[in-house]
This record gives structure tokens, sequence and C-alpha cells, in this order.
């Protein structure tokens, strides 16, 4: 019997091709996923606007990890329970797992972190030619981007030795940093292994796939980034996609990985395939 199976995928240079952000040529291959029952759950540095947007124009309805694992939002039309410790938002249910953007910039400001800044440029500071340069975004995707709750995304122009020393006095303010694709992420503690974790351990988002325990389960982790790794590790199966022009992703793990030849998203889809209990679903 082939078990239930979720994908945790980052978006940028893992499902989304990381200069383009094209992702249709392999729309067929998802359409392909979703109707064989296979859950599809972006967990991405992108924030809610961004997200919510890529999912729609996917048609994807399954739940969705912001900001590096900071929040999970549940569209309230796929689960019929609350989630515990849920917060009610519009059409969905959200858990908070964590700093809120503002409590992040009072700790920066109440601290003395003032000879780490000058090696900083954050993404808000910063006009919007740089914004589009650093993001490869324009209009009203860079806008979207903008829009973050829970974490300040920047450019670090020190060195590794500085960048290691900024990290440990973060760590002890409850912040933490995370490496994207394209730019870092000054967030609380929270990760995607984090997310992935909660939302397998709600009650509520096991019984719409019908089952009682997350073992009942088998799940793939996709991405290419620093700020993947905790979701790599701890998935059944993990996929490192590669980037242009970078050494692929070292993971501690020793079985059951795998790393792409093609780029995304193209890669994304050729990797998965070679998954056997991909191909079982698939073919039945």
């Amino acid at each position: 019997m082939v078990k239930n199976v979720i994908i945790f995928t980052d978006l940028d240079g893992t499902l989304l091709n990381f200069k383009t952000f094209e992702y249709k040529i392999i729309m067929p291959f998802i359409e392909n996923l979703n109707k064989k029952g296979v859950r599809i759950i972006p967990s991405s540095s992108k924030c809610f606007l961004e997200i919510e947007h890529i999912v729609k124009e996917i048609g994807l309805k399954t739940p969705f990890i912001v900001e590096n694992g900071s929040a999970i939002y549940i569209p309230k039309e796929t689960i019929s329970q609350i989630p515990t410790n849920a917060i009610d938002e519009n059409k969905y249910w959200v858990l908070e797992l964590g700093t809120e953007r503002e409590t992040i910039n009072k700790k920066i400001r109440q601290n003395d972190f003032k000879d780490y800044m000058r090696f900083i440029l954050f993404l808000k500071n910063m006009t919007k030619l740089q914004q589009s340069y650093y993001t490869g975004l324009k209009s009203d995707a860079l806008s979207r981007s903008l829009d973050r709750r829970y974490s300040e995304p920047f450019i670090w122009m020190g060195n590794n030795e500085h960048l290691s020393e900024f990290k440990k006095s973060l760590n002890e303010e409850g912040l933490s940093i995370f490496s994207g694709a394209r730019l870092k992420h000054l967030t609380g503690l929270n990760s995607k292994g984090d997310a992935m974790r909660e939302l397998l351990a709600q009650p509520s988002f096991l019984q719409t796939m019908s089952v009682d325990s997350s073992e009942d389960i088998t799940t793939i982790a996709c991405g290419d980034s620093e700020n993947d790794l905790s979701m790599l590790e701890i998935a059944d199966y993990a996929i490192v996609l590669r980037l242009p022009g970078r050494n692929p992703l070292k993971l501690k793990r020793k079985s059951n990985f795998f790393n792409s030849i093609k780029v995304a998203p193209d890669g994304w889809k050729e990797t998965l395939l070679e998954l056997d209990l991909i191909k079982k679903k698939l073919d039945r």
C-alpha cells in the first residue's frame, strides 16, 4: 500500500526557476500530483502575500509555510476542525511560530548591535532599483515581497567572522539569521523544520489526510539553500536542487537524499520522479 505523501517544497530556486521564477513547464506534472492525492506544501522565506499569490496561480489548496517557518497558513475550506492554538485570520487558520517583525526591530534597536549594523543593508531601506536587483522582482511582485510580518531580509557586506559573531549575539536575544537563495533573513528562532513538525502534529490536519498519526505519512522535502536544511534533514526523503554557479547543499543525512542534475523547475520534476513512491502514486 502506498502511503499518503506530502511534498514540503521551497519556492525560489527549487520549484520556481531561480532567475525567471518560471514553473509553468511542469504544470501538467503538478496537476497530476494533485489529482493523485500528493499534497504539495510550499515552505519558503517568502511572505504571506507572495505565497498566497503563487498558490492561487498553481491551483494548490493546501497549507503553506511563510518566512522561514514563522507561520503556517491553513485554508479554512480544507479543514473541518480548528487547529490547536490557531489564530483566526480571514480565510485562514494561522499557527504562529516566529517573532513579530516589530519585536525583531525593537530588539535590534535596544541591544548593542551597532558594530554589526554597518555591515547590513536591509531590503526595506534600499532604493526600488536596489530592491529589484537583489530580489529579482519588479512591480506588484516586489511590493508583495516587502509586506513582511516575521522577518527582515538583508544583504550582508561584512566577512564570515563578523557574521558568526553577529549570529551568536542574536541567538542570545532569541533571534537568528537564515541564508536563502538570494538574501539573508533576520528572524526569530523558528525554522522550516519546526513548522513542518508543527503541522504534522496537528490532529485536525492529519484528519484531512484520513490518518491518526504522522507515521502514516511519507514526507519529501525539496530545497536548495541553508534555510532549507532543517526540513531536508528530518523528512523521509530529501531533494536538493542545483543552483546555477553554486555547489550543491551538503546534508548530514546518509540515506534517502537526491541531488538534482537540472535546475528548477525541471530538476524538481525529474528528481521527484526518481522516487519509487512518486512513480507508484502516479501509476495508480
